[in-house]
């Protein structure tokens, strides 16, 4: 039996707008808030934010995942410290790397001190020898190998990816992570190589909400911020369909089914194989392509300890050894210390799973984590976990390979080709981060304000 057309119930209710943004994350609320009463934004869950969400487990705060705000454009660095005003902090990030051969700052290729001196000799042989090399990588791990030479490939940069994107390196396009890179050059490793003074990363100037009282925390601080701009936000929509040629979207919500008709412009920020599933007009090759984009799924795992705080932790740390589940471990009270009750701390891990594979169950990870977080030595005498709970981004990472590359730019054109513009980070199939997504979201609601006005 077919299943039956999103389309065949009349709607209960019908809402015109002149720009109808799908998601209500950071890139639809941002480009909501610069178009005043214009614009209609819909958002399936109960509240807006996306990825950038904090739950509470008790008196314990945890970010769905982990976000520091850096600043690439002053124009986002001024709205935002305008909105937020001394609630936001400065918050520079302090990242260690644990290798089998001891542990040092990151990124580790600035930072080469912390390592055995016969380790720092062989890492600084391979990596001139590197930097030598012109061939052009014909894959991820030949980037890698061409980036940083053998002997730290082995010790960090093998291992690790190979936890991070579940697949083997050498399948992955050399190009699509430069923003996972750091590529200093021979002077500036040398310096990290020989001085145990920690050398800045790419994104030094970091920045974290901190506020007062008992209310909301974390860096969902910055999406209730951003949707108290926007003038129509409507939470518990979950979008079933679109039609291009009729410029409507149709939603699903407690009250019934609602059609939106746009009579300007459709954006969607819905990652970008849901938005071409749900338009009427998608051919069928398109939709079952764009249904294989590989990504992976993000399984944050939040632990609520009681006991002594851990010293010198940094704000999170990597991990490549293979027998723990995580690649990294955040510490939610290095961010800010009311994260948690002055008696205790929270650690938030995460695990990656190809999104094309089974879901290990909630309960069955939460105990691989916990003895993973033991196994590293961070759960000393007096501590118990008093609280945990699964957090699951699903796409979480996108993986780039050069076919996976080519479907998503066909899907853009066509996308773009029928009036619908996809916008953020999954909605443009790529990675970005929140002030890049924030800029180029801002930026189009400030060009779009200026033509319906005129």
């Amino acid at each position: 039996m077919l299943n039956p057309s999103p389309w065949a119930d009349s709607a209960d209710r019908e809402v015109e707008t002149e720009v109808l943004i799908l998601g209500g994350g950071l890139a639809g609320l941002a480009a909501a808030s610069q178009l005043d009463g214009r614009a209609v934004v819909v958002e399936a869950e109960d509240r807006p934010g996306g990825l950038v969400r904090t739950e509470r487990i008790g008196e314990y705060w945890f970010d769905h995942v982990i976000h520091l705000l850096y600043f690439s454009h002053p124009d986002v660095e001024a709205r935002i410290g305008s909105l937020l005003g001394d609630v936001l902090r400065p918050c520079p990030p302090d990242a260690r790397v644990e290798t089998a051969r001891g542990t040092t700052r990151f990124p580790v290729q600035l930072n080469l001190f912390g390592l055995p001196p016969e380790v720092r000799a062989a890492c600084l042989a391979d990596l001139r020898a590197a930097h030598e090399d012109t061939t052009p990588p014909r894959t991820y791990e030949e980037l890698l190998l061409g980036a940083f030479g053998r002997t730290l490939c082995e010790l960090f940069f093998f291992p690790y990816n190979r936890k991070l994107w579940r697949r083997p390196l050498s399948t992955l396009s050399a190009s699509g992570f430069h923003w996972n890179l750091t590529r200093p050059g021979i002077a500036e490793i040398e310096r990290g190589a020989n001085s145990q003074r920690p050398a800045p990363g790419y994104n030094s100037r970091g920045w974290y909400p901190r506020p007062t009282g008992d209310g909301q925390r974390g860096m969902e601080v910055l999406s209730r911020a951003l949707a108290g701009r926007v003038a129509d936000l409507r939470p518990g929509h979950v979008v079933t369909a679109l039609d291009t040629e009729a410029r409507t979207v149709r939603t699903r919500s407690p009250e019934g089914i609602t059609d939106f008709h746009y009579t300007h412009d459709c954006v969607s920020t819905l990652p970008l194989p849901t938005t071409v599933s749900l338009c009427r007009a998608a051919p069928s090759a398109l939709v079952e392509r764009c249904r294989a984009l590989p990504r992976n799924r993000v399984r944050s795992v939040a632990l609520a300890v009681q006991g002594p705080r851990p010293r010198d932790t940094g704000h999170w740390r990597y991990y490549t050894r293979e027998d723990v589940p995580f690649t990294r471990l955040v510490f939610m009270t290095e961010f800010d210390p009311d994260m948690a009750p002055a008696d205790g701390w929270g650690v938030l891990a995460e695990v990656l799973e190809p999104s094309e594979g089974p879901r290990a169950p909630d309960d069955a990870l939460i105990a691989e984590v916990v003895r993973g977080v033991e196994e590293v030595g961070l759960l000393g005498p007096g501590s118990r976990i008093v609280g945990s709970r699964v957090f699951t981004s699903d796409p979480g990472y996108v993986v780039f390979t050069d076919t996976a590359r080519e479907t998503a730019a066909e899907a853009t054109r066509f996308l773009t080709s029928r009036g619908v513009t996809p916008m953020g980070r999954y909605g443009t199939w790529t990675y970005s981060s929140m002030s890049q997504v924030m800029e180029e979201a801002f930026a189009w609601g400030a060009e779009r304000s200026a033509l319906t006005t005129t």
